[in-house]
């Protein structure tokens, strides 16, 4: 009979204990076989730390993550932790929806897409940025040397465009989602021009007319593809530039191709002038209505620490942990490194989720020549303040 009774505490003190344990819902977008297992480890080591806390992960993916979340705070209704892609934070800011965040900033990089009105609402998790490939073997086949300016990018584009057998100077992408605007802004940043002004996105600028036209001028001496396709041509030596960022290096180191090949910063319109990429990556934010907000900002700075964000980098082969000191022996990737560090981000607008699409469509629309740049920055323009009305 006490053998029964002494059991019967046990199982008692064990629901209790469970009884006390809350649980913290953490969103994420990390389904990759090689990814998911590092933040079930932090996750797993965190609730050892912390008994009185259960995480509870839900994986989301891009195709719809976007409107599960918008409809989870519509309804109210957030989880505690949330991963948001850098374009995405402004929408979420700005409709009041997101905490402010504690912490110590000091040395963190791309601090500014997860700013709103100077509070901070996103923290960094992963970072990375594009480069510009080239391959040096078509370069020396068509007598070019790297070029250091947009005028020596062209003629050397159309050289290599000129070898023929299927060769291409410029790989230009297509009109594909989230990706093309992050391959032509850079072409306007380093004509020395901006989209925004008084905090408002305006395109009627000559430093967007010039990058608009030369970008035409370069799809002219290239091929319009999607950034798989246009990968995989530069990986077959097909292509002899295109912009990417750091997973096509992961491509070509795991399988190093048959020509010789390099990275270089984005080319300045000027030689000497300045050389901005893009750069984005992956933040966490704690919503308003989170009702766990210590224990998720606990959870959010263990995932986001230098050791375990770049177990996250290492897992996927690309990327980089959002901090400015870090001891990079790879040449290749500190050619990416430094262009992290000399890069922007998403321009903070509330409706950049939609005005993105405008901007892509205005920039295909010149580079498959059926509309002057001129008349499709006035058309994209047009529509942009529409949105920016409502």
């Amino acid at each position: 009979m006490k053998k029964y009774v002494f059991l019967l505490g046990i199982l008692i003190l064990a629901c209790g204990n469970q009884s006390k344990q809350k649980t913290i819902e953490f969103w994420q977008f990390w389904t990759d076989p090689k990814a998911k297992p590092v933040i079930e480890n932090v996750v797993a080591q965190f609730e050892k730390d912390n008994p009185q806390w259960k995480v509870n992960i839900t994986d989301l993916t891009w195709t719809d993550g976007h409107q599960k979340i918008v409809v989870a705070f519509g309804a109210g209704n957030p989880p505690d932790l949330l991963e948001l892609g850098s374009d995405w934070i402004a929408e979420f800011a700005a409709a009041g929806a997101l905490s402010e965040l504690p912490g110590d900033t000091s040395g963190l990089l791309m601090l500014s897409p997860g700013i709103w009105e100077n509070k901070l609402f996103a923290w960094p998790w992963m970072l990375d940025t594009r480069a510009i490939y080239f391959n040096k073997s078509l370069l020396e086949k068509a007598g070019m040397s790297i070029p250091t300016d947009w005028g020596q990018l062209l003629m050397t584009c159309q050289k290599i465009q000129a070898l023929g057998e299927d060769i291409s100077g410029f790989g230009a992408n297509s009109n594909e989602p989230h990706r093309l605007y992050k391959k032509f802004l850079p072409f306007v940043w380093s004509a020395g021009g901006d989209i925004m002004a008084d905090n408002r996105i305006n395109l009627d600028t000559p430093e967007l007319q010039r990058a608009l036209a030369f970008y035409q001028q370069l799809a002219h001496c290239g091929r319009v593809e999607t950034q798989k396709n246009l990968e995989d041509a530069f990986c077959e030596g097909k292509i002899g530039f295109v912009i990417s960022g750091g997973w096509l290096l992961k491509r070509l180191c795991d399988k190093p191709p048959a020509f010789s090949y390099e990275l270089g910063h984005i080319v300045p319109e000027k030689r000497g002038g300045a050389a901005l990429s893009f750069a984005g990556g992956e933040y966490l934010v704690i919503p308003q209505k989170s009702s766990n907000k210590d224990a998720a900002a606990k959870l959010l700075h263990s995932l986001t620490s230098l050791a375990n964000s770049q177990s996250l980098c290492d897992s996927v082969g690309f990327g980089f942990p959002p901090y400015a000191n870090q001891d990079i022996t790879s040449p290749q990737k500190r050619i990416l490194f430094d262009q992290l560090q000399n890069s922007r981000s998403t321009p903070q607008d509330r409706h950049w989720v939609y005005i993105e699409g405008i901007i892509e469509t205005m920039i295909e629309e010149v580079t498959l020549g059926k509309s002057t740049p001129g008349q499709a920055i006035e058309k994209a323009q047009q529509k942009i303040g529409e949105i920016e009305r409502n």
